[in-house]
């Protein structure tokens, strides 16, 4: 019995001191492992950050548009006669597109021409009549001269000269209202005139013309359909003239400028760039977005496009003042937020910054860092480490 209970006890001592010397080893592991991340300094290689003029690259979305677009609308209200051309057909300027029925305009242009032409007529008749009334007025003049030289004589009495006087005065007053006569019928021939014209000009309208040289992009009434001033009928697209239409924020105003370069990937192909150049700048900021427009001109079209399309644009632009930029591998995430490790004080610690636009392999940094800061690739453990610096690169050096 005492040799058991001897037994159990010393296997009991050397559990023990096993126990003791396992706890020995990994506190004197745990001191190795902290005196070596936070006592013995990492030696590592720095960026340091400094504040120079760089090519950054401004991003925004677009739409393609085109600068000669035209909305075909009819400028008389009627039933659509016949429709000439459909979705995706090429047009000429002076191609008809539809047609209007024109049958009522038809007759009453008839009317409007059978009106001006007896104005016309009575125009004529008038003239003719005046030139009898003016033959009697001459007429009556000369009785009247030869009666008046003919009183001091005697040889004409004065009812005679009275007489001859009155006639005379009669043939003078017809001429004066022939005259006026012939004025107003002159008057309404004109207004006849005019309301024909005006006749013509609405047939006219009854045939539809294309504005411009461009292809059918939408077609939205059919035969029969009545059609009204205002109401869209088809849309033409010259498309030489199109263009993406971009957004930026109006932080950028300054820095977009004509001839810019411009790299463009549409929705459709997402892995193609075109190249482009800023056509011109729509000086007009939104009051909601705080954004404002630019045009880009492509140097190609994709094969198949479509008017509204939705594309990104890309604008190499250089920046108005020094800026800072950083690689882009330096960049780091913390707690959802974006910030870099910097030396400070020989340690290790995480900066949160702004980004602000991508520079080739680089990015734009707003706010966070300083000229001078040293900046550390990003590591798993790397909190409060004591840090040497063994190499220092600027941002020339990385941009070589």
């Amino acid at each position: 019995m005492q040799a058991a209970k001897s037994f159990d006890l010393k296997r009991w001592f050397r559990w023990r001191n096993a126990f003791r010397i396992a706890g020995g080893a990994a506190v004197l592991v745990a001191v190795g492992i902290f005196g070596y991340f936070y006592l013995v300094p990492r030696s590592v290689a720095a960026f340091v950050v400094e504040a120079a003029p760089a090519v950054i690259e401004i991003r925004g979305p677009t739409l393609l548009d085109a600068i000669d677009k035209v909305i075909v609308t009819a400028r008389i209200q009627g039933y659509l006669k016949t429709v000439e051309v459909d979705k995706n057909d090429r047009v000429v300027a002076g191609q008809v597109l539809a047609r209007i029925d024109s049958a009522d305009i038809e007759s009453q242009l008839l009317g409007a021409k059978a009106d001006a032409d007896a104005a016309d007529q009575a125009v004529a008749e008038a003239r003719s009549s005046l030139d009898g009334v003016k033959a009697l007025a001459d007429k009556a003049k000369a009785e009247f001269e030869r009666k008046r030289s003919l009183v001091p004589t005697g040889a004409a009495s004065q009812a005679d000269f009275i007489n001859a006087e009155a006639a005379y005065r009669q043939t003078q007053a017809d001429v004066t209202r022939a005259e006026v006569t012939i004025e107003r019928l002159l008057a309404q021939a004109a207004s006849a005139r005019a309301n024909q014209r005006l006749l013509e000009v609405r047939l006219g309208y009854a045939t539809i013309r294309s504005s411009l040289d461009g292809i059918v992009v939408s077609r939205n009434r059919n035969v029969g359909d009545l059609l009204t001033p205002g109401v869209a009928l088809m849309e033409v697209v010259d498309p030489n003239t199109l263009i993406l239409t971009a957004r930026f924020d109006e932080s950028v105003l300054g820095i977009i400028q004509p001839g810019q370069q411009a790299a463009a990937h549409f929705t459709a192909e997402p892995e193609h760039s075109y190249k482009g150049t800023v056509l011109r700048l729509i000086r007009k900021v939104d009051e909601e977005t705080r954004e404002f427009e630019a045009d880009i001109k492509l140097d190609e079209l994709p094969a198949i496009w479509a008017l509204d399309e939705r594309a990104t644009v890309v604008i190499s632009a250089n920046s108005n003042a020094p800026t800072i930029i950083v690689p882009q591998d330096l960049i780091s995430r913390r707690r959802g937020r974006v910030g870099v490790w910097k030396s400070e004080d020989g340690r290790a610690t995480w900066e949160p910054i702004t980004l602000g636009y991508p520079a080739g392999t680089s990015i734009q940094v707003l706010s966070g860092l300083v000229a001078g800061d040293r900046v550390l690739p990003p590591k798993q453990r790397y909190e409060f480490e004591p840090i040497h610096i063994r190499d220092q690169q600027s941002h020339s050096a990385a941009a070589q």
